[in-house]
């Protein structure tokens, strides 16, 4: 199996797989490093698997509520919920990502964004 991996500023996105169905693959996020207040329009399913990272989740009031994910750890995240993925630590963060349904205008965007 073939997989995209994509640098960003940030650390490297890999795709593992997509279709109008399912997305999945990781978020590596390197120390002190944060990715910007998005929204899917789908279940956003995240699983840590090295390091930690926190979850900023942007609440109806707009308010934060901050989640640490420690390996292990795992966190569903809504349709339509702003949120960012944060690294305030010393280490890279690893964050598996899977999204139940169609992103594949987002993928896209990440592809031509890292297009040559």
């Amino acid at each position: 199996m073939s997989f995209e991996l994509y640098n960003i500023p940030q650390g490297k996105i890999m795709i593992a797989f997509s279709d109008k169905n399912l997305s999945v693959g990781t978020l590596e996020i390197n120390p002190k490093q944060e990715i910007s207040k998005h929204n899917r329009p789908v279940l956003e399913s995240l699983f840590q698997i090295k390091g930690q990272c926190v979850m900023k989740l942007v609440e109806d009031d707009g308010s934060i509520k901050e989640v640490i994910l420690n390996e292990g750890d795992s966190l569903d995240i809504p349709l339509e919920k702003y949120h960012l993925h944060t690294n305030p630590f010393d280490e890279v963060s690893i964050t598996f990502w899977k999204a139940s349904g169609d992103i594949t205008n987002i993928i896209e965007s990440i592809r031509s964004s890292n297009d040559m």
